[in-house]
């Protein structure tokens, strides 16, 4: 909170010392293009994949203290979850069914995603929104990108473009839970082709969920030149964050007693009252330099060195404890004892980025690519030990070290062979080299080093049949290595785990038009050796997934608008925005394991049942996604809007077992806006209301689910299975006031 308000003094002091003429705007207009920078990693007009870019405008209209996959919920084929059910603190978002290890995340055309576990937490980028221009959607492999591979789609974030003006801004906004924000910025303009530009927020909510409460914070800083053919930019942006524990979901047996309910904290009542303490504690800093160039003939040159680190750890209270699985020279002859318990994570990912771009009459290329390294250290302490004083506090019961190497290039060539007809193509190869070593928690040894080389093509045509009337088509092959955790679980039972293969076809239409404007696509995702959860445990029973050989998805995407405006004065009065997805998610053939356990909870292997599954549906892929908002205008600067959102059901696991799934759920949220203009046409004052779910429905977003089977005097049992879920908030509401001056 300090540091906000040194924002805003400092903002007032350097305008309160700024007179009229040396606040003015440095007459001669920029012709350079800030979106240069991550041009080539997103798709053009003209590009054969499917896509949608989201403006700044349409972001911050539900930007109140949301994490960013809430703001992106209405965007086809998107379900989106939170873990303490209000869409503050840990949150996920899924594109056709993939999980965040299979989206491909970028900041300003650098890797987000992070580089082992290949996931993105939303939690370490709080308010990221507050920072952004754009955001581009790609959906499918889409354009070659730099980082991990993208299966299920791409999200490039593009940090906000510098103000022309100088200006000062505020926002606050509250609501259900003790939701609270502030976000305050501030902005010297571009003088003289310099800009200097900063933001911070503070976030905090209890949480739907018992104690699922959340302290983020989050800074944006940006200094550059920025004149004619040249840009050079400084940005920092940097996340901190404290989340109390919801994780582990509510089981089944409490969803209809007390859905608000959580364990941890509490290791499954044998600690009472809960463990104050039970938090998730991250920090990340993003540093980016970035430099763009126009060249002569008809070329531009964008480059960007970076640098991202992170630490943190997550505490946790755990009772009945022997103590000497820990610290096996400790003289505490097997005791057991309740103890507290750190586990870190410490990283560096550095390296830089380049991209040459050439646009001349019908001809447009790309030829660029990435080089980084990432170093990471996990390890474990217990800082507390009930009746044990006598250890070191510091020392590590784990400890391990990784290295991972990521280079890639890739070319890209669009061609208008035809005045109406593109051509284009696109080529990346990617060398991926990821090493680790050192004792897991399990005290197990361990050690891999594993060396890939992907290639991955793309190619597809573009076709204007009309101005307003286009078709596009594509082909892409894309590969992706198994994370850490495949790694680590495949090399405790001994196996190995192979990389995913998926080959994308998109066929869409288009039409561009003011009033009505219409979208329809279809895709297949056909995958080789996608890695699944089937049941099975490796030697220190930890999940481990498996490759399976043949598996897909494929289904129709359909967005449209209809905008009426007002025939006297121009302006949009109303306007109904719909998409919809249909699709089908299917695994060929699996096998599931079930483990069967004695009296002393030991796997009886040779009692294992093995089921075979054919043609079963894919966890977490529903069928139906569906989204229809009607937007009214009734005075100018006033904006109602209504959303509802619909979501078929889903299975837990891949067997298509109607005992382990979501429910079908359905949801609306309704908008008013009011936006009041001052004298200068960027200053404004805006007030938003945001009622969520007002038809108060209880549903899940997300679970998982495990079974298994007891052998006890002589007798196998029925086999039981244990579902748990993430049950998102009923009616719920957020209010908002923005003033910039």
């Amino acid at each position: 909170m300090k540091k906000i308000l040194f924002f805003l003094l400092l903002a007032q002091t350097v305008f309160a010392q700024t007179d009229s003429t040396s606040a003015k705007i440095d007459s001669v207009k920029t012709v350079f293009k800030d979106d240069v920078v991550i041009s080539s990693t997103r798709a053009g007009d003209n590009t054969p994949t499917t896509f949608q870019t989201i403006s700044k405008e349409e972001l911050n209209k539900n930007n109140l203290g949301q994490d960013l996959p809430f703001l992106l919920d209405n965007t086809p084929g998107v379900v989106t979850t939170s873990d303490a059910g209000a869409g503050v603190g840990y949150t996920g978002i899924r594109i056709r069914g993939s999980d965040a290890t299979r989206v491909n995340v970028t900041l300003n055309g650098i890797p987000v995603n992070d580089a082992e576990s290949q996931g993105t937490y939303w939690v370490d980028l709080p308010d990221v929104v507050s920072s952004a221009q754009s955001i581009q959607i790609q959906r499918g492999i889409g354009s070659s990108t730099n980082g991990g591979s993208a299966f299920g789609g791409t999200l490039s974030m593009q940090t906000q473009t510098p103000s022309q003006k100088h200006f000062v801004e505020a926002n606050v906004s509250m609501g259900s839970f003790n939701t609270f924000k502030i976000n305050g910025k501030i902005g010297t303009g571009i003088h003289k082709g310099f800009f200097a530009e900063g933001s911070a927020s503070w976030i905090t909510s209890d949480g739907y969920i018992q104690r699922a409460s959340s302290n983020l914070l989050s800074y944006f800083c940006q200094l550059g030149y920025m004149k004619s053919n040249t840009l050079i930019k400084l940005v920092y942006f940097a996340g901190q964050e404290k989340t109390y524990q919801a994780w582990n979901g509510v089981p089944q047996d409490s969803i209809k007693t007390n859905r608000r309910f959580n364990d941890l904290g509490t290791d499954y009542g044998q600690h009472f009252p809960p463990y104050k303490n039970q938090t998730d504690n991250y920090s990340q800093d993003y540093f980016q330099l970035l430099f763009a160039q126009y060249l002569p003939h008809h070329m531009n040159l964008n480059a960007g060195l970076f640098a991202t680190l992170g630490h943190g750890y997550y505490e946790e209270y755990k009772a009945g404890q022997t103590f000497n699985n820990y610290f096996e020279n400790h003289d505490t002859l097997g005791l057991s004892t309740d103890l507290v318990r750190q586990k870190w994570l410490k990283n560096i990912f550095y390296g830089g980025t380049f991209a040459l771009n050439y646009e001349h009459k019908n001809v447009s290329a790309t030829f660029g690519g990435l080089l980084g390294q990432y170093r990471g250290e996990n390890f474990g302490k217990v800082i507390w030990a009930q009746d044990i004083s006598d250890f070191d506090k510091n020392q590590k019961y784990y400890d391990g070290h990784s290295v991972k190497n990521d280079f890639n290039v890739y070319a890209k060539f669009n061609y208008e062979i035809l005045q109406k007809l593109n051509f284009y193509i696109d080529l990346q190869y990617r060398y991926v080299d990821h090493s680790a070593s050192g004792i897991d928690g399990s005290k197990m040894n361990y050690t891999f080093a594993n060396k890939w080389h992907f290639f991955n093509p793309k190619a597809g045509i573009f076709y204007k049949i009309k101005p307003k009337h286009h078709l596009y088509a594509s082909y892409a092959l894309g590969n992706r290595e198994p994370n850490r955790d495949d790694v680590m679980a495949a090399l405790a039972s001994g196996k190995t785990v192979k990389p995913e293969t998926m080959h994308n076809v998109e066929v869409g239409y288009k039409f561009v038009h003011r009033k009505y404007p219409f979208a329809i696509n279809y895709y297949l995702m056909q995958y080789k050796d996608q890695l699944v959860l089937t049941g099975k445990l490796n030697d220190v029973g930890n999940p481990v997934k498996e490759n399976v050989p043949v598996s897909s998805r494929m289904g129709i995407e359909l967005s449209a608008s209809t905008n009426f405006y007002s025939k006297k004065s121009g302006r949009k009065v109303f306007a109904i925005n719909d998409n919809f997805s249909y699709s089908f998610n299917k695994i060929k053939s699996f096998d599931e394991y079930i483990y069967t356990y004695d009296d002393y909870y030991s796997p009886v292997d040779s009692l294992t049942q093995i089921i075979t599954h054919k043609n079963s549906n894919i966890s977490f892929s529903p069928s139906i996604v569906a989204s229809l908002e009607f937007v009214g205008y009734p005075v100018k600067g006033l904006e109602i809007s209504l959303t509802n959102k619909a979501v078929s059901k889903q299975y837990l696991d891949n067997t298509s077992n109607e005992s382990r799934k979501l429910k079908p759920f359905f949801y609306s949220n309704l908008r008013i806006s009011y936006r009041l203009p001052l004298k200068r046409d960027d200053k404004e004052i805006k007030f938003t209301l945001l009622f969520n779910n007002i038809f108060n429905r209880l549903y899940e977003s997300n679970g998982y689910t495990y079974s298994e089977r007891y052998f006890s005097g002589g007798e196998k049992t029925d086999t039981y299975t244990y579902n748990y879920y993430y049950p998102q908030a009923g009616f719920n509401m957020l209010g908002g006031m923005s003033v910039r001056f």
